[in-house]
C-alpha cells in the first residue's frame, strides 16, 4: 500500500500544500497583509478523522478555555495516533504537548535502524531533523504574515518539534523501537484574541500535520541511504570513543577533518575554498579500524601533558575547541566526525564571582591570610585562581581525566610564577600554587591528562609530554625540539610544599524551597531560572526571611552554605552556566534543571558523585518532573550536570567522612 494511502482524506497538493502554482503560493505567504486569517472549514477534512473534526468544529467562536476538552484524548487517524498530553490555558500560554505515534509496521524500519542504543539515538536525531524540514515545508504555506493576529503570531497556530543542532544528543524529541515511532511536538492552538479559531485548529491538525507524518516519518518518504550514513556513522565515532583508552589516548583528529566554524556564533563548519583539513604530522599518526567505515587515520594525542602552542591567529583555540566538543558524536558533513575525545575531558577557565560551596582546594591555594581555611573553602565570589582551582577539584570528584585549559580563558598567576617573581615574593608568602607545579602531579598521581593551549609562557615546556605547533592552521610536533630549547634554557619550577592528596567526596542537599514555589526552568542554554518560595509568597530578594531560603542569605562566605540572594531587588536568581562551554544544548539545560527539581525533592543525601550516577541511570522522561511527556530534553554529560550543581548557590554541601 502506497503512504499516500495510509491516511485518510490525505492527498498530494501543490507546493506549500495548497495547489494553484507559484502564484497561490506567494499570495498565501504574503498576500493580505495585516488581515487575520479567516479559514474556511475545508469538506474533505472531515474524513480525516471525524471525531476530531466535529470536537473543533464545536469550539469555534468559544472562549479559549474550551481546547481543553482535548486533553487527554486520542484520535485514530489510520497511519497515526494523536494523544494530546497537556492542552494549554490560553493563547498566550506555552505551547501544548501532543504526541504521533505510528506502529513500526506502518513506519517500516527494520531493526537495523535501532538495533543498538546508539543506532536508536542516531536515527531520532534523523527522524526529528526530517519531521523539522516536513513542518517548514508544509506551514510555509500556510502562514499569514502581517498584522498581530496571524498565523505565525502570538496567537499560535504552529507546530513545532525541539530542533537538534550538529552534535548527536539523547533526546525525548523522537523515540524509534520495535514498538514503532513517537514524535513529541507541540502547538500553539490558533485564536483570535482569546476565541478559539475552529478551522485554523482544523487545518492545522487535519491537513497540516498528516502531511508532516506522511513526509518525514515513514521510511518510504525519507532519503534512507541517508540515514543509514548517519546510523553507521555514529556508531563508528562511538566505537572509536571506546578505543581510546586501549591506545592509552585522550583524543583523535582525522585527516581530513575541518575544524574551523563559519562564524564565532555558529556550529556548522566552515565551507570557504581556503579552509585548511586537518592532517596529523606523521610522527603522530595513528590509526582506527572502524566497524563501517574501515581504516581511518589522524593525530592521536597521548595520557599524560600535551602543550598545543604557536603564533596567534594560527589554529590553537580552534583546536582545543573541536577537542572539547569531541566529548560528543556529530552529524555526517560537520567536519568533525572524526574529532573524538574520552568522555569526562572537562574545560576548565577562569570565573571571576562564581560560588563556591565546601570545596577542598589545598592543593592550589593555602595560608591564606588571617587563617582562613581552604580544606573547605565556601565563597559567594571567587577570583579567576580561586574559581580555576575549585573547578579542576570539582571535575575530578566528578569523575574527569582530563582537563582543558586555554591560555586565554585562564588566570595568569594560576598558570605559572615564573623566576622573578619566585624571588620577589617567597613562596611561604605566595599562598597560590601555580598549575605548572601540580600538573605532572595531577597526571602521575591521579591519572588526570592535561592539555594547554599555551602561548606566552615557555616554562610549561618543561613538565610537556608533548609539543604540538599550530602553523597555519596545520599542526606540527615539535615535541624534540621543545625538549632542546628546555635543557638549553632552564628555568626553576617551584616544587609544591605538600603532596597533591584526595579529593574528598562531599555530601550535598537542595533546599526543598528552592523547588516549592515554582520548578527550576532553563531560560536559556547558559542559565536555569529559580524560583524560590518565601514565606510572604513574593519574589525573593535581599531580604528574603528566615524560614525558607532567607536563612542562606545571613550565612557567612566561609560556610557550608553560601549566599542565595541576588545582586538587585525585585530579580529573580539565576544559575549562571556560561563557563561550561561543553553544554551544547538548551534541552540539556532543561534536564539540568529537572535533575535539581528531583534532588530538592527527595531530600537524599548522597554525594555528588551519587547524585550524578543515579540522574544517568535514569530515562529523560524519568528525569522530567511534569505529568505530561516532554519532548525537549536531551541527555547531559553528568560532568557537566555536577558542574552545575557545584555553581547553585543555594546547594549545601559538606565534606563527606570518607574520602576517595
Amino acid at each position: 500500500m502506497s503512504s499516500e494511502r495510509l491516511f485518510r482524506g490525505v492527498g498530494s497538493r501543490g507546493r506549500g500544500g495548497r495547489g494553484g502554482g507559484r502564484g497561490a503560493y506567494y499570495k498565501a505567504l504574503y498576500g493580505n497583509r495585516g488581515a487575520v486569517r479567516k479559514d474556511k472549514p475545508d469538506s474533505a477534512w472531515i474524513k480525516v478523522q471525524p471525531e476530531l473534526y466535529s470536537l473543533l468544529e464545536s469550539m469555534d467562536g468559544k472562549q479559549y478555555g474550551r481546547y481543553k476538552q482535548l486533553a487527554g484524548r486520542r484520535f485514530d487517524f489510520g497511519g497515526f495516533t494523536l494523544f494530546f498530553d497537556s492542552v494549554q490555558s490560553d493563547a498566550y500560554a506555552p505551547p501544548s504537548r501532543m504526541r504521533v505515534c505510528i506502529r513500526q509496521s506502518t513506519a517500516g524500519f527494520p531493526e537495523t535502524y535501532y538495533a543498538s542504543k546508539h543506532r536508536s539515538i542516531a536515527s531520532a536525531h534523523y527522524l526529528t531533523q526530517s519531521v523539522h524540514r516536513a513542518l517548514t515545508r508544509v506551514q510555509m504555506g500556510q502562514v499569514e504574515r502581517g498584522g498581530s493576529e496571524g498565523w505565525h503570531s502570538a496567537k499560535g497556530g504552529v507546530i513545532a518539534i525541539d530542533f537538534p543542532g550538529q552534535e548527536v544528543l539523547e533526546r525525548t524529541s523522537v523515540t524509534i523501537s520495535d514498538n514503532g515511532i513517537e514524535a513529541r511536538l507541540v502547538a500553539g492552538l490558533p485564536a483570535t484574541g482569546r476565541t478559539i479559531m475552529g478551522a485554523a485548529a482544523q487545518r492545522m491538525l487535519l491537513e497540516a500535520l498528516p502531511r508532516v507524518v506522511q513526509q518525514s516519518l515513514l521510511r518510504s518518504s525519507i532519503d534512507t541511504q541517508e540515514m543509514l550514513a548517519l546510523v553507521r556513522s555514529i556508531e563508528d565515532q562511538e566505537h572509536m570513543r571506546t578505543q581510546l583508552s586501549m591506545k592509552n589516548m585522550v583524543a583523535f583528529i582525522g585527516n581530513g577533518s575541518v575544524l574551523p566554524r563559519s562564524s564565532g556564533v555558529s556550529s556548522l563548519p566552515l565551507t570557504a575554498p581556503s579552509t585548511v583539513r586537518f592532517q596529523s604530522p606523521k610522527s603522530m599518526e595513528t590509526t582506527f579500524e572502524l566497524p563501517n567505515q574501515g581504516k581511518v587515520e589522524g593525530m592521536g594525542i597521548s595520557q599524560g601533558v600535551t602543550l598545543i602552542c604557536g603564533g596567534g591567529f594560527n589554529g590553537k583555540s580552534t583546536l582545543l575547541q573541536a577537542i572539547e566538543l569531541g566529548v560528543y558524536n556529530h552529524v555526517s558533513g560537520d567536519g568533525r566526525e572524526l574529532v573524538i575525545t574520552e568522555p569526562t575531558a572537562t574545560k576548565i577557565k577562569a570565573e571571576e564571582g562564581r560560588s563556591v560551596c565546601s570545596t577542598d582546594i589545598r592543593p592550589f591555594i593555602n595560608n591564606l591570610p588571617l587563617g582562613k581555611d581552604t580544606r573547605c573553602f565556601s565563597t559567594a565570589d571567587a577570583s579567576g585562581s580561586t574559581s580555576m582551582a575549585a573547578s579542576i577539584q570539582e571535575a575530578i570528584e566528578a569523575g574527569a581525566s582530563t582537563l582543558l585549559f586555554d591560555e586565554d580563558t585562564c588566570a595568569t598567576n594560576f598558570l605559572v610564577r615564573d623566576g622573578r617573581m619566585q624571588q620577589l615574593v617567597a613562596q611561604g608568602s605566595e599562598p597560590i600554587t601555580p598549575l605548572i607545579s601540580r600538573v605532572r602531579e595531577l597526571w602521575e598521581t591521579k591519572g588526570v591528562s592535561s592539555i594547554l593551549v599555551i602561548g606566552g609562557c615557555g616554562d610549561y615546556l618543561d613538565v610537556a609530554d608533548a609539543v604540538i605547533c599550530m602553523h597555519e592552521y596545520r599542526p606540527l610536533d615539535i615535541t624534540a625540539r621543545a625538549r632542546d630549547i628546555a635543557q638549553r634554557m632552564p628555568v626553576t619550577i617551584e616544587r609544591p610544599l605538600t603532596k597533591y592528596g584526595v579529593v574528598p567526596e562531599r555530601i550535598v542537599s537542595v533546599p526543598r524551597e528552592l523547588v516549592t514555589h515554582k520548578p527550576p526552568r532553563a531560560k536559556t542554554r547558559r542559565a536555569i531560572s529559580l524560583f524560590p518560595s518565601t514565606s510572604s509568597g513574593s519574589s525573593p530578594g535581599p531580604a528574603m526571611s528566615s524560614g525558607g531560603l532567607g536563612s542562606l542569605a545571613s550565612t557567612a562566605v566561609d560556610n557550608s552554605s553560601p549566599p542565595g540572594v541576588v545582586d538587585e531587588p525585585g530579580m529573580l536568581p539565576e544559575l549562571d552556566l556560561s563557563a561550561l562551554d561543553q553544554l551544547v544544548s538548551t534541552s540539556q539545560t532543561r534536564s539540568i534543571a529537572q535533575i535539581i527539581h528531583s534532588a530538592a525533592l527527595d531530600q537524599h543525601r548522597r554525594t555528588i558523585r551519587e547524585l550524578i550516577e543515579d540522574a544517568n541511570s535514569k530515562t529523560l522522561d524519568e528525569l522530567h518532573a511534569g505529568r505530561d511527556m516532554a519532548g525537549n530534553l536531551a541527555r547531559p554529560r553528568m560532568i557537566e550536570v555536577a558542574l552545575a550543581i557545584n555553581r547553585l548557590r543555594y546547594a549545601q554541601m559538606q565534606l563527606a567522612t570518607s574520602e576517595r
